[in-house]
């Protein structure tokens, strides 16, 4: 039993570290590379890209990251845990549609990764399940949404700011 713990521990450490990773990388705008080079001088290697690796001919040691046919995130590399999480897609297709949505997230798992892949996933769930309901009641059927119906339309509601 104490072994299982400590296994679902490791793997939840795992995918909170991959989450802040993701968020990360996404915040900055850096895609995991694809390629890599052998840097003598530091003796290790380094990112690089495909133009790089194919047109130089001078010595240097290149290889390709990324494997064709197996599973590929464009953020984390060959780590796919979170490109292949639905609730997390959802959630950041929602919640992340700008650039600087990003810094927000990524503040926001930096505080608390666990907290934050909790939440995150609920939350992704939520809207996977308004989704479904959404598709089984059939498109003319208009489900309510988190945002009042009042408020949704300038000009109404009781703040509105438009008067007539």
């Amino acid at each position: 039993m104490g072994a299982a713990l400590s296994r679902d521990s490791f793997d939840s450490d795992g995918e909170t570290h991959a989450l802040r990773r993701y968020v990360s990388a996404r915040a900055r705008g850096r895609p995991h590379p694809e390629f890599s080079r052998y840097d003598t001088t530091i003796a290790c290697w380094i990112a690089s890209d495909e133009t790089e690796a194919v047109g130089s001919f001078d010595g240097k040691a290149f290889r390709q990251v990324r494997r064709h046919g197996l599973p590929w995130c464009q953020w984390l590399g060959s780590d796919t845990r979170i490109a292949e999480d639905h609730a997390l897609q959802a959630f950041f297709e929602l919640r992340a549609r700008e650039p600087h949505d990003w810094q927000r997230l990524l503040m926001e798992v930096t505080r608390n990764r666990r907290q934050a892949l909790r939440n995150w996933r609920r939350e992704g769930l939520a809207i996977l399940s308004r989704v479904r309901m959404q598709a089984a009641h059939g498109p003319d059927v208009c489900m309510p949404s988190t945002l009042a119906e009042e408020f949704r339309m300038p000009g109404r509601g009781m703040r509105s700011l438009k008067r007539f």
